[in-house]
C-alpha cells in the first residue's frame, strides 16, 4: 500500500467527527493536522502532501482561499494535489459552484459521511475500491429524474448517466411526479411524451411552477417533431428522440447541466436584486446614484421624499447641477480628481418648515476598482438638531434662572428700602412740590423695576401661583373694557365670539390676565402702521376638557420661519417693523401657560395676519 501523506485542516478537531482516526483505521496513517490558514501554508512549503482536506471556516485563510492559492502559479508543486472541502455552515448550490471555481476535488457537507470521504481518497489512489459513479456524485452531485412508463428507456438512461456520476430517480407513476419533485428537487428531468396529453401539457406546467430552474428534457419517438415543438413552446428546454445511444444522452445531460447552472445563477441574481431593491427602498436614509454626467440612475423612496425639501437645480438634459449650496461639478472634482474617499456636507432648508440634512457623497467602484458613479446618502437630522437646540436652551435657561433668582433677592432688599424712604419723605408736610415730583418719579421707576423682576421670576418658574376658579370670558371682558379708549384711538375694531357655556378654569387670575394682555397688545402693535382695516377677533370655545382662547389680527403676519422662535427668550425679529421690546413678553406668556399645564402657539403667514391660540385645562384642580 502506498504511503499517502494527507493534510487535514480544521479549526476544531472534532467538528466533523474523528476524521483522522477513521482514515488511520482504513490504512492512511500519515496524517498531519493543522488548525488555521497560516499553518497550512507552512506545511505546504515544508512538506508537500498527496491529499488535502480543508475546513471552509478556517481562521486567517479559509478553505476556499487556501484552495485557490494551491491551484495558482505561486504553488506549482500543489496544482495537481486533490483538495476536498468540508462545510458545516454553507450548504447551497452557490457553495458547490464556488468549490468548483477554486479547483476543489469535491465538497462534503456536515454531518460528513466518513465513507464518502474515504471513497474520494480511494478514487485518487485506489480507484478499483470505489463503486462505479460514486465519486462523480460525491464531487458535484446532480440529480436526474426519469419519468416514463417504459422500463427499457429507464434502463438505458440509468446505465448512460450513472457512468457520468449522476444520481438517478425513476418515477413511472404520473401521480407521484409532483410529490417526488418537492422532496428530491432534481436538477434535470427527463419527461416522456407518454406522460403528457397532446393538447394540454399540464404536468409540464406543474414542473415549471414547482422548480422553475430545473431543466426539462422531453423524450419522444421519431416522427413526433410537431408535438416536440409544441412542448418546447410550453416550457420544455430540450428533447431527445428514441432510440438513443450513450453519446446522445451524455450530450443532452451536459447541455442540461450547463443550462441549469445558468438558470440557478439567474434566479440567484434576481433574488439578490430584489433583496437589494427592498433594502434600499426600505432605508430611512435617502440614496441617490448619479453617473459622472450628473444624471440620476437610482433613487429610493426616502431620497424622493427628501429632495422635495431641497433646492435641486437641473440642466436641460435632465442632469443635476446641484442642490442648495452644493455643486455637483465641485463634488466630482473632490472625488475623481483629488481622490477623496468621501465628502460630507450639512444642508439647512428654509421653506415652509426648517429642516436639517447631513449629506455624505462617495464614489461607486466598478468591477476593476475604477470610480464610476457617485452615491449620495441623505440623512434628515432635524430632530437631532431640535433636541440639541433644546438642550442648549434648557442649559441657558437654567443658568439664567439661577442668576435671576440671586439678582432678584439682592435687588428687592434695596428697592424695598428705597420705596420705604420715599414714602416717609413724601409724608413730610414741609416738602416742596418740586421734590414731590422727583420722589413720585422715583416711586414709579422702582415699581417698574419690581415689575421687571417679577416678570423674570415668572419666566424662570421661580414664582408661586395663586390659583382660583375663574371664567376666562370675564378676564377678556375686563381687558377689552380697560383698553376700549386705546382701541378707539388706534381705530381697531374688536369682534368678540365668547362661548357663554364655557367651563371654568383653575388658574392664577393675575398671571393669565397678563398673558391675554400681552397677546392683545402685540396684536395692536402689529396693526399700528397698516393702512387696511384693523380688526382684532377674540373667540373662546371648548372641547372635552380643554378651553381654547383664539386671538386673530389683520396685521402683516409672522414669517413661517419665526413661528417656533418667537417664544424663545430675548428673540426679536429685527426685520419685522412692528417688532419691539426686549423679546421676553411671549417667553413669559409661554412659561405662565405651561405652568398651568396648557399650551400657546401661533399660526400665521407673512402678509396674512397672525392668530395666537391659548389652550388651558378645564375643571382641573391642582
Amino acid at each position: 500500500m502506498l504511503n499517502i501523506k494527507i493534510l487535514f485542516a480544521t479549526d476544531i478537531i472534532e467538528k466533523y467527527g474523528d476524521i483522522a482516526g477513521y482514515l488511520r483505521q482504513n490504512g492512511f496513517s500519515d496524517i498531519t493536522v493543522a488548525t488555521h490558514g497560516d499553518e497550512v501554508i507552512r506545511h505546504l512549503n515544508e512538506h508537500v502532501p498527496d491529499f488535502v482536506i480543508l475546513d471552509v471556516n478556517l481562521p486567517v485563510l479559509d478553505g476556499f482561499q487556501l484552495c485557490r492559492i494551491m491551484k495558482s502559479a505561486v504553488y506549482k508543486n500543489c496544482i495537481n494535489i486533490p483538495v476536498v472541502l468540508l462545510s458545516g455552515t454553507y450548504q447551497t448550490y452557490l457553495t458547490s459552484q464556488l468549490a468548483r471555481s477554486v479547483g476543489a476535488y469535491g465538497i462534503l457537507y456536515a454531518p460528513v459521511a466518513m465513507e464518502d470521504l474515504l471513497n474520494l481518497i480511494n478514487h485518487k489512489f485506489y480507484p478499483e475500491k470505489v463503486p462505479t459513479g460514486k465519486v462523480g456524485f460525491l464531487q458535484y452531485p446532480a440529480k436526474v429524474m426519469v419519468t416514463t412508463q417504459d422500463a427499457d428507456t429507464v434502463r438505458i438512461l440509468e446505465h448512460s448517466m450513472r457512468l457520468e456520476g449522476y444520481e438517478i430517480l425513476a418515477v413511472p407513476d404520473i401521480k407521484k411526479i409532483l410529490h417526488v419533485l418537492k422532496i428530491e428537487r432534481p436538477q434535470i428531468i427527463f419527461l416522456s411524451s407518454d406522460m403528457m396529453a397532446e393538447d394540454d401539457p399540464y404536468i409540464l406546467r406543474q414542473i415549471r411552477e414547482t422548480i422553475p430552474e430545473a431543466i426539462v428534457v422531453v423524450i419522444a419517438n421519431r416522427g413526433a417533431e410537431v408535438m416536440v415543438i409544441k412542448w418546447m413552446k410550453a416550457g420544455a428546454d430540450d428533447y431527445i428522440f428514441q432510440p438513443f445511444d450513450e453519446m446522445a444522452v451524455a450530450g443532452v445531460c451536459n447541455r442540461a447541466v450547463k443550462k441549469y447552472h445558468v438558470n440557478r445563477l439567474e434566479k440567484y441574481l434576481k433574488e439578490v436584486d430584489l433583496k437589494l431593491h427592498s433594502v434600499i427602498e426600505g432605508m430611512v436614509d435617502g440614496i441617490i446614484l448619479l453617473d459622472t454626467q450628473g444624471k440620476i440612475t437610482l433613487i429610493n423612496r426616502a431620497g424622493r421624499e427628501m429632495t422635495r425639501h431641497l433646492d435641486v437645480r437641473m440642466a436641460d438634459d435632465g442632469s443635476i447641477l446641484g442642490f442648495n449650496n452644493l455643486e455637483i461639478e465641485e463634488i466630482c472634482n473632490e472625488i475623481f480628481v483629488k481622490k477623496q474617499q468621501y465628502v460630507s456636507y450639512e444642508i439647512r432648508t428654509k421653506e415652509t418648515e426648517e429642516k436639517y440634512f447631513v449629506v455624505v457623497i462617495s464614489p461607486l467602484h466598478g468591477v476593476g476598482g475604477e470610480k464610476t458613479d457617485i452615491v449620495i446618502v441623505l440623512r434628515e437630522v432635524t430632530r437631532e438638531y431640535q433636541l440639541q437646540h433644546q438642550v442648549v436652551k434648557t442649559e441657558r435657561l437654567f443658568a439664567v434662572s439661577n442668576l435671576i433668582a440671586g439678582a432678584a433677592h439682592e435687588l428687592n432688599n434695596p428697592l424695598a428700602g428705597i420705596q420705604l424712604c420715599t414714602d416717609l419723605v413724601l409724608n413730610e408736610p414741609s416738602i416742596s412740590e418740586k421734590a414731590k415730583k422727583y420722589l413720585n418719579r422715583i416711586q414709579k421707576e422702582t415699581d417698574q423695576i419690581q415689575s421687571v423682576i417679577k416678570s423674570l421670576l415668572t419666566l424662570t418658574g421661580n414664582y408661586t401661583l395663586s390659583k382660583e376658579q375663574i371664567n376666562v370670558n370675564d378676564i377678556l371682558e375686563e381687558i377689552i373694557e380697560q383698553k376700549s379708549n386705546q382701541f378707539e384711538y388706534a381705530n381697531i375694531t374688536i369682534f368678540k365670539f365668547l362661548d357663554e357655556k364655557l367651563p371654568a378654569v383653575f388658574v392664577d387670575k393675575k398671571q393669565i390676565r397678563r398673558v391675554f394682555l400681552d397677546v392683545i397688545e402685540n396684536a395692536c402693535a402689529s396693526m399700528g402702521e397698516i393702512k387696511n382695516e384693523k380688526c382684532l377677533t377674540i373667540r373662546t370655545e371648548w372641547e372635552s376638557e380643554k378651553v381654547r382662547i383664539v386671538m386673530s389680527d389683520t396685521g402683516p403676519g409672522i414669517p413661517r420661519e419665526y413661528l417656533t422662535r418667537i417664544f424663545e427668550p430675548f428673540f426679536t425679529a429685527k426685520n419685522i417693523k412692528h417688532s419691539k421690546g426686549t423679546g421676553l413678553g411671549l417667553s413669559i406668556a409661554q412659561s405662565i401657560v405651561q405652568q398651568h399645564n396648557g399650551r400657546i402657539y401661533a399660526e400665521s403667514e407673512s402678509g396674512s395676519g397672525a392668530t395666537f391660540v391659548i389652550e388651558l385645562p378645564a375643571n382641573k384642580h391642582s
